[in-house]
Parts: structure tokens; C-alpha cells; sequence
């Protein structure tokens, strides 16, 4: 064995041992940034009712609805990582009371009687403007609307699918058919929505 040979070697082992531990740092950072499985701020109940709102809110259309979207998920994530434990506490409130507004729990409606009771209860929150009591089943239905919304189109089929989106947007053309142009539909931009 030569000098360069015998560098190599040591080299290899030397980066093998300092680089196990580091790997294992590694991996340990991806599992935690994997997503959790199931709910980790809502019970499972109440993760279903809120899938079951936001399904109404954002239907499966000829584009994907709120569910293909992740939108659910996405609410999980902003009342855990997000919101302060007041704002947590008033849309588990809500959410309470949304629960009791039907006489018969949410789930245990048929779908006519779903989107029949948050079409009211929506209807009722516009009306009261703000003067809503943040602890009613509107306000529950109002702030799952807005949250939806914001995941909808911050998620890739919302930008994609719904809105107008170009990676790379290529150079000005003037004077173009409205067919040509997205066919009417808004651009996906960086925007800011006040809850």
C-alpha cells in the first residue's frame, strides 16, 4: 500500500465516523418534519366536523375542493402552531356551539341538512357584521370560511387549478383575446387576509 492509498483509506474512515452521528442528527430533523399523522389540536370529532364544513364552504367541483386541498390539515396546523391560546379557545367555543345549533349533531344531519344549517348560520354572521359574538356557531362558521379560504388558495391546486399561475411569467404581451388572458380568472398572488 502507498502513501496516497493509505490517505484515502483514512480519509474514508475518518469521514465515516464523524459523519454517522451526523447523519443520525439528520434523520431525526426529518422525522420531525414529516407531517403528524391524524389531529393533533382537534379531537377526531371535532376534526370531522371541521373537514365536513370546509367541504361545504369549498365543494369538489370540476377543480378540486377544500378536502383535495389539504384545507383541514391546514386549520390543524394554524389553530396548533399559530393562534394564542385565547383565539384557540374561542373557535373551540364556537365550534361548541355550532355543534348544539342544529339540535341533532353535526354529523348525524344528512348533507341537505349540513349546507342548509352553515348557508344560515353564514347568513347570520354577514348580518351581525361585528357586532358577532365570537363564541356563537356563526362566528364558528365565519372563521372556518375565512381559514378555509386562505389554505384553499395558498395550497398548489387552489393556485394552480383555480387561479391564474405562472411559474416564470414570460414577457409583455399587449393587447391579448381575454381567452388567452386566464378567461377572466384572478391571478395567484401574495396576498394578506385579516381574520
Amino acid at each position: 500500500m502507498n502513501r496516497r492509498e493509505w490517505l484515502k483509506c483514512m480519509s474514508a474512515l475518518a469521514l465515516s465516523a464523524a459523519g454517522a452521528p451526523l447523519l443520525a442528527v439528520f434523520d431525526a430533523h426529518a422525522a420531525a418534519q414529516k407531517p403528524a399523522i391524524g389531529p393533533r389540536f382537534f379531537s377526531p370529532p371535532q376534526a370531522d366536523v371541521v373537514a365536513a364544513v370546509v367541504d361545504i364552504i369549498i365543494p369538489r367541483t370540476d377543480t378540486p375542493g377544500a378536502l383535495d386541498a389539504g384545507v383541514p390539515r391546514f386549520i390543524e396546523q394554524m389553530f396548533r402552531d399559530v393562534y394564542s391560546k385565547a383565539e384557540q379557545a374561542r373557535y373551540l367555543g364556537a365550534l361548541a356551539a355550532f355543534e348544539r345549533a342544529g339540535g341533532t349533531p353535526f354529523l348525524q344531519l344528512d348533507a341537505a341538512q349540513r349546507k342548509a344549517l352553515v348557508t344560515r348560520l353564514h347568513g347570520e354572521a354577514l348580518a351581525s357584521g361585528r357586532r358577532i359574538d365570537h363564541n356563537s356557531a356563526a362566528a364558528f362558521v365565519l372563521m372556518s370560511k375565512k381559514l378555509a379560504m386562505l389554505g384553499y388558495f395558498m395550497s398548489e391546486p387552489g393556485c394552480t387549478q383555480v387561479l391564474q399561475y405562472v411559474a416564470v411569467p414570460g414577457g409583455y404581451q399587449a393587447d391579448v383575446p381575454l381567452s388567452k388572458a386566464g378567461n377572466g380568472r384572478a391571478w395567484a398572488v401574495e396576498t394578506v387576509l385579516r381574520l
